[in-house]
C-alpha cells in the first residue's frame, strides 16, 4: 500500500529505509512527509481559517514516523458511534483501513497501527487518521475483519466497553 507525501506527492520508498514523518494537522487528522525539504515546507504552511490562522502542521506528540506499510486486506477499525446512534442500537461503526503501518514512536519503540483515510478525505490535508489516537468515549475499540463484524460475542464486548465509557467519562 502506497503512502504519498503531502508536499511533493511522491510515494515513500520504505524498502530503502526511507520513513514517512508523521505530522498532526491543526484542525483535522494526520499527514506524512519526506524528511528534509518536504518536512520544512509542511511546517511553513499556514491554515487560513477563522479561529486558526496558525501553522497547519505540527509534530505528533507520540508518533515520529511510519517505517513501512502493509495491505489492510479486509480489516476495519471498530469505532464507537455518537451517543444518539448508541441509544438507537447502533453502537459501533467500521472504518475500512487504508493500510497497516509500522509506526516508530518518539521514544524509539515501534508498533503496528491501522491507518484510516476515508475516500472523501483522500485529497484533504490532514485526512488520515490513526484510530488509536482517539481518546475518551470516541476511543477506538480495536480492529476487526469483515467476518468478525457480526460475531455476537465481539458485539457484546464492544457494547459493554462503550457502556463502561459512558458511565465513567464526562466527554
Amino acid at each position: 500500500m502506497q503512502l504519498y507525501c503531502i508536499v511533493c506527492h511522491q510515494s515513500f520508498d520504505f524498502e530503502t529505509g526511507e520513513g514517512a514523518f508523521v505530522l498532526k494537522h491543526i484542525a483535522n487528522g494526520y499527514e506524512y512527509v519526506h524528511d528534509g525539504a518536504c518536512l520544512k515546507a509542511a511546517r511553513e504552511w499556514i491554515f487560513v481559517e477563522p479561529g486558526y490562522d496558525r501553522p497547519a502542521f505540527s509534530n505528533d506528540g507520540l508518533r515520529q514516523r511510519i517505517l513501512c506499510t502493509y495491505a489492510p486486506e479486509d480489516w476495519s477499525a471498530v469505532l464507537p458511534n455518537a451517543s444518539e446512534q448508541v441509544l438507537a442500537g447502533e453502537s459501533v461503526s467500521f472504518d475500512p483501513l487504508y493500510c497497516w503501518a509500522l509506526v516508530e514512536y518518539r521514544d524509539g519503540s515501534q508498533h503496528v497501527e491501522g491507518l484510516v483515510r476515508l475516500e472523501e478525505l483522500l485529497d484533504e490535508p490532514g485526512g488520515a487518521e490513526f484510530p488509536e489516537a482517539r481518546e475518551g468515549r470516541r476511543q477506538s475499540l480495536g480492529y476487526a475483519r469483515e467476518t468478525d463484524r457480526g460475531n455476537p460475542a465481539l458485539r457484546a464486548l464492544w457494547e459493554s466497553v462503550i457502556r463502561a465509557r459512558y458511565s465513567t467519562t464526562q466527554c
